[in-house]
This record gives structure tokens, sequence and C-alpha cells, in this order.
């Protein structure tokens, strides 16, 4: 197997990883990416080793990757939004039951509340 052949296999690899990714985040599923952008940036720092007449071959392929990748993102997106106003709210919530905590220590001891 030549090197472009194995590119071309990486390449498939890649585009399957990233369809079960897609395919699981769009039932609602966590994904962990994590290791993809290595097997995408070894991927293509290989590539530019090519000599062009190998590596012209492979555009159509990678084409294909980004779209992959793209869909990818517009399906991570609004989840990543989701999942942010709700770390928000949980934040908001943890400082006000802080702050009410504190307020309530204070007031249980017989302290009063020091003015702003």
């Amino acid at each position: 197997m030549n090197a472009t052949e194995e590119i071309v296999g990486e390449i498939s690899h890649a585009a399957g990883l990233i369809d079960g990714f897609r395919q699981s985040a769009a039932a609602g599923n966590s994904v962990d990416l994590s290791g993809l952008d290595s097997l995408v940036e070894t991927l293509c720092a290989t590539i530019v080793t090519l000599p062009p007449a190998e590596r012209d071959p492979l555009k159509s392929s990678l084409l294909v990757l980004i779209d992959d990748l793209n869909r990818l993102v517009e399906i991570l997106e609004p989840q990543q939004n989701d999942a942010s106003e709700e770390l928000k709210g949980v934040s908001s919530r943890h400082r006000a039951v802080s702050a009410y905590g504190k307020g309530a220590d204070a007031n249980a001891i017989g302290t009063p509340k020091k003015p702003k």
C-alpha cells in the first residue's frame, strides 16, 4: 500500500468517526471528540508532505470530510448553547443559595447584617 492509499484509508476512517459522532449527537447523546483533532491534524500534516501529483486527487475526499465536520458542528452548536444556558442558570441559583445561606447563618447567630 502506498502513502496515498494509506491516507485515503485514514480519510475514510475519520469520515466514519465523524458520521458516528453526528448520529450519536443527533440522537441527543453526548459525544467525546477527543482525539479527532489530532487525527485530522496528523492527516493534514501528512498530506502536505506529498508531491502535488499525489496530493491533488485527495482534494475531493478532503472537501467531503470538511462537509461532514460542518454537519457535525451544526448538530453540536445548539446542544452546546443549551448546555451553556443551563450552566448559567445553575450558577445563578448557586450564587443565590450561597448568598441566602450566608444571610441565614448571620441571622441564626443573632448577628445583624452590615449595610453595604
